[in-house]
């Protein structure tokens, strides 16, 4: 055992532990705040406000880059003693941050009217809602990453439940106020807001203008090799729900987006696990030591907490969901026992390339992504039903699991090398 591993397990479990259970709890709130929509809100109301949570996952995509980014280099940059420089990389990331938010901001917005009748959506509006939370989005994933790289979990995870307080409860309000799919947006975009200043004062960075300038051509490297995992999560997790709104009904939109949402969240339950092991893998990496015990048990934690969702939904996922939203939605147990078994198998795949990537490796993320592209086309030609979408998901990722843990018993982790993308020169 490394000193390093020695010295931060105790702060490691208890802040792991309350990141999973933070991430329970935010995930209860958003799971709450969609079942009070389906209730509320007509099937097609509905599908139009799961478009947006969707786009806006979409959209974590570039959150998450800059996260994982400052996550690792901060991590690696602390450990070699160098806190000030992490800050510096903060601050130009905070930079990038805004600026690409001001962009995608400008994206939605803007096109909000074509946006609108490409997902025959009731209103434009939500497009340029969404949009304009865009900015404060992307800047607190920064701040976000710092939490992570610096294994402050319980910050992080208060985050996670500021964001969920304030969407849920906007939400709900302004949604029994009568402005519907437009006010459960709102909910969204204050939530972002609020969870930027909650990370602006949870992550205590320095002004970054001192220390050694960060190594941005490395920073740029990585966020690339970062950009394709994340790419194939995008496609894995949002391709279905969005060929569905585009193929099916509203209404059968709707009840595909409830079944969806159980899948969504299993994968960010699992998430959890992958947000804990990434900076250590990161450090333990960089200072020499073995990582495979990370691995092992995270994925053992992961099929756990699949596991537990996959039989939740098998025994009660239908009985629930026609209680609170309605018959139409009652006999929704098989799919949606079905939908978390196949977001299992794809949330511990997305670990095994996590835990490469968090090495400066991504092979298992170019596998994850073309497995995400196979998705997609079979997608495209098959999604006549609820039954084929899921089936054509559950073969897409059992392929991709199988080829991943081969090429993982057939090839070990290389000794660590010292270079410019991880260490200060």
């Amino acid at each position: 055992m490394t000193k390093e591993s020695s010295s931060t397990r105790p702060s490691l479990v208890g802040g792991g532990t309350a990141l999973a259970v933070a991430m329970i709890v935010a995930n209860a709130g958003n799971y709450v705040l969609n079942l009070f929509l389906g209730r509320v809100l007509t099937p097609a109301e509905f599908s139009d406000a799961n478009l947006m949570v969707t786009l806006m996952l979409t959209i974590t995509s570039i959150a998450l880059c800059l996260q994982l980014v400052a996550a690792r280099f901060v991590g690696i940059y602390d450990e070699s003693g160098q806190p000030d420089r992490s800050d510096r990389l903060a601050r130009t990331l905070r930079g990038y941050a805004l600026g690409a938010g001001i962009l995608t901001g400008l994206v939605l917005a803007g096109g909000s009217a074509l946006w609108s009748q490409v997902f025959h959506t009731a209103s434009f509006w939500p497009f340029v809602i969404l949009g304009a939370g865009m900015p404060f989005y992307l800047v607190q994933s920064v701040g976000r990453g710092v939490m992570q790289g610096r294994l402050r979990f319980p910050g992080l995870a208060t985050s996670f439940v500021v964001e969920m307080v304030v969407r849920l409860g906007c939400g709900v309000a302004l949604v029994a106020l009568g402005f519907g799919v437009n006010g459960a947006t709102v909910g969204l975009t204050a939530s972002f807001v609020a969870t930027w200043l909650a990370v602006k004062l949870l992550a205590r960075t320095g002004p970054g203008r001192t220390g050694v300038a960060p190594d941005l051509v490395a920073v740029r490297g990585y966020a690339v090799l970062v950009s394709v995992l994340l790419l194939g999560q995008i496609i894995a997790n949002n391709s279905d729900v969005l060929v569905a709104k585009a193929f099916f009904s509203p209404d059968a939109a709707g009840i595909y987006a409830a079944i969806a949402l159980v899948g969504r969240a299993v994968f960010f339950l699992a998430w959890s696990v992958a947000t804990v092991v990434f900076p250590v893998v990161a450090r333990r990496h960089a200072s020499g030591g073995d990582t495979g015990s990370l691995l092992t048990g995270g994925i053992a934690a992961v099929a756990g907490i699949g596991a537990a969702c996959t039989l939740g939904a098998l025994l009660l996922g239908g009985p629930v969901l026609g209680f609170i939203l309605g018959p139409a939605y009652g006999d929704l147990a098989a799919p949606l026992a079905a939908y978390a078994g196949m977001t299992t198998l794809f949330a511990i795949a997305n670990l095994v390339a996590s835990h490469e990537l968090s090495q400066g490796r991504n092979t298992q993320s170019w596998l994850l992504l073309g497995a995400s592209l196979v998705q997609l086309m079979l997608l495209l030609v098959w999604h006549e039903s609820t039954a084929q979408l899921i089936i054509v998901q559950f073969v897409a990722m059992v392929l991709l699991l199988g080829v991943m843990v081969a090429r993982h018993l057939l090839t070990r982790s290389s000794p660590y090398i010292p270079t410019e993308e991880g260490l200060p020169r």
